[in-house]
């Protein structure tokens, strides 16, 4: 069997998993790896050379395939973009690159004739993106649904689990290792919202700019949230959700949206603990999939990664074998929905004071925005000031919005302390 020659970018968490998986697989030649800093200590030797110049492996005419792992937006486009030009297969783990430049990045490895495989970009060591692009192929999709950031999870399931607050649980996960010293494009859905693009780019061949993308993190949520959230029923999720608002039209507006989400105790995301991930595929044909499986981590975001070179590897000894791997995604990036326009139940939790009259008011406002209750109730005073809590039947987005607005305005109201949206399926 031929050897399949293999230049790799970057030596951190997930390179190394790579470089573990490869050495069980004699036909794939690691030959060269490209690193920031020589002089930073390894955690193992990877039985080929190291060096700091990119060029070393991209001018390489004997590399065939680039390996990118070093994540970050740049320099690692650039990376990429040179060694498509060069017509070298690209495997890559870089959902930032891929939901920011998706569009001219497969265009251009489309213009050279060569395939860019991204398996590890999206649910780490959970087979989803060959699960959509080929083992579903036969399905239009109408959503994609899911728990896709493990830091996240782990974060609101040790607040829930363990009364912590969400300052002592992020806390926590940086301790473990599951959050970076700088959390934000975890607990502020900047990473949910990049696979979300990619995953709108499978399900309906158009990426979404990453800034169309509406975005909630879970700073605010509290332990009080998430305990008044299981008393009625529901756990509190961060969610992202891709859906097509008018399923068979290829140009319709996407819905795309990361968010906390109170999901019924009785559905599956509600029972996906720690840092796994979770995602609902919703097909005219199969009906609805659902994948649970560790979403980040070095083996397992390694394992999607060689994954992909053993796929292409496979490949390569077909003749025109890239058009097939191409995924059919547009240059075009698409157009999405407003919020304002969508329909959700919600939670609402306010701070108000304890005088006669307040639920009657509450009633009268959101009656005049045509908001249905649920339920509502209140809970004990303290230092004259009540809590009320509030789940709402569906209500359009712009509804709810001039609804609080005009609440806002009352006397009584302190604060609107959560207004959480409620699972509903897509």
């Amino acid at each position: 069997m031929a050897r399949v020659v293999l230049g790799m970018i970057g030596l951190g968490t997930v390179g190394s998993g790579v470089v573990q998986l490869l050495n069980q697989h004699k036909h794939l030649q690691l030959k060269k790896i490209a690193v920031r800093d020589l002089d930073k200590e390894r955690l193992s030797n990877p039985g080929c050379p190291i060096t700091s110049d990119v060029s070393e492996i991209i001018d390489d005419p004997e590399v065939e395939v680039l390996v990118e792992v070093m994540g970050g937006e740049e320099p690692a486009l650039s990376y990429i973009k040179r060694a498509l030009a060069k017509r070298k297969h690209v495997v890559t783990a870089n959902k930032e690159v891929l939901a920011k430049h998706g569009p001219s990045l497969f265009q251009l490895a489309r213009e050279k004739s060569v395939t860019i495989f991204f398996e590890a970009s999206v649910a780490g060591g959970i087979p989803l993106i060959s699960t959509i692009q080929r083992g579903l192929g036969a399905n239009q999709f109408s959503a994609v649904t899911g728990i896709l950031n493990g830091t996240t999870n782990f974060i609101l399931s040790n607040m829930e689990e363990k009364g912590l607050s969400y300052d002592a649980a992020l806390a926590e996960a940086q301790r473990l290792g599951f959050a970076e010293s700088d959390p934000s494009a975890d607990v502020d859905g900047h990473d949910v919202a990049y696979k979300l693009s990619i995953l709108a780019a499978l399900s309906f061949q158009r990426f979404v700019k990453p800034a169309d993308i509406f975005r909630e993190g879970i700073r605010k949520i509290t332990p009080d949230d998430l305990a008044l959230a299981k008393e009625f029923g529901y756990r509190i999720k961060l969610v992202g959700t891709a859906r097509n608002t008018r399923p068979g039209d290829k140009n319709g507006a996407l819905a795309v949206r990361v968010h906390p989400t109170l999901v019924p105790l009785s559905h599956p995301l509600a029972a996906v603990s720690g840092s796994n991930n979770c995602i609902l595929v919703t097909g005219d044909a199969v009906g609805e999939i659902i994948m649970v499986g560790p979403g980040a981590g070095s083996l397992p975001t390694a394992s999607a990664v060689v994954g992909d070179i053993i796929n292409l590897e496979s490949a390569l000894k077909l003749p025109d074998f890239a058009s097939y791997f191409q995924p059919s995604i547009t240059s075009e990036w698409a157009a999405t929905a407003s919020p304002g326009d969508w329909i959700s139940p919600y939670f609402l939790r306010l701070s108000v004071a304890d005088t006669p009259g307040v639920i009657g008011t509450i009633g009268t406002i959101f009656g005049n925005h045509q908001i249905s209750i649920q339920s509502i109730i209140q809970r004990g005073v303290i230092a004259g000031r009540a809590t009320i809590v509030i789940l709402t039947h569906g209500v359009v987005g712009s509804d709810m919005d001039a609804a609080l607005a005009e609440l806002k305005q009352c006397a009584f109201l302190d604060s609107v302390v959560s207004a959480i949206r409620i699972y509903k399926p897509a």
